[in-house]
């Protein structure tokens, strides 16, 4: 949701076993690591540009990387696996895939990178009004550990566990005020194509008691309020 992990412990992990660090930095466009941006520190990174993102293009992505031999290997992958220096026409050099953007998406997005700083700025101050929430006993909201700087895509207000508000009770109190909230994502172990493992206890427990709140940019400070007010009333009801 913005936030970033310790990345030089996970970069110290990777190079002790060899194992290249790959970011998803899908939800992390203008956030920061120490002065570095997200998707620069690892070995390449990725970016989503899906319509309900920091910037959009309506779908699609970004991959950025600092190593020119695998960015033109992507670019081979990208375009049917036809290399820039083939001189035959229409002639590919691997199996490869169709991952090109339309220039159409692609002015918009450029559009909006001249903008990211106008953006994100606007993104962490509905955060910030936001951590309002975090006076209630029990309630936290998104982290922004020293030195980094959350790009804040989405605010996330979790429960504590002796509050006993669960994902259903949080779902059904902002339906009821037709506000289109949406739930924390669900643990990979507890979908059906996967094995399910409950000893995951961390993500398996925040989820059932996480809510994410609207932040779309031009969200005003009385829809703002609304949100909060049926956070507020969930806690009192929970708390009676």
């Amino acid at each position: 949701y913005g936030n970033l992990c310790n990345m030089n412990e996970l970069l110290s992990i990777g190079e002790r076993y060899g194992i290249p660090v790959i970011e998803d930095s899908a939800e992390a466009i203008g956030s920061s690591y120490h002065g570095k941006r997200a998707g620069s520190i690892g070995v390449f990174g990725t970016f989503s540009f899906h319509g309900t993102k920091t910037i959009t293009t309506g779908e699609g992505g970004m991959f950025v990387t600092n190593d020119a031999d695998l960015h033109e290997r992507v670019l081979t992958l990208s375009n049917h696996g036809r290399a820039r220096s083939q001189k035959k026409q229409f002639w590919p050099d691997m199996v490869g895939y169709k991952y090109k953007i339309s220039n159409l998406q692609a002015a918009v997005g450029c559009g909006q990178v001249e903008r990211i700083e106008e953006l994100t700025r606007r993104k962490r101050e509905i955060l910030q009004r936001y951590k309002v929430l975090e006076k209630i006993a029990g309630v936290k909201m998104n982290p922004e550990p020293e030195g980094c700087i959350n790009g804040a895509w989405m605010p996330t207000v979790v429960f504590s566990t002796d509050l006993c508000i669960t994902r259903e009770n949080l779902q059904a109190a902002f339906a009821k005020e037709n506000i289109d909230a949406r739930v924390f994502f669900w643990p990979l172990s507890s979908l059906p194509m996967f094995s399910e493992k409950r000893e995951n206890e961390n993500s398996w427990d925040v989820a059932d008691r996480a809510i994410n709140l609207p932040s779309y940019h031009d969200i005003t400070e009385d829809e703002i309020d609304r949100v909060i007010n049926v956070v507020y009333e969930i806690q009192e009801k929970r708390g009676k």
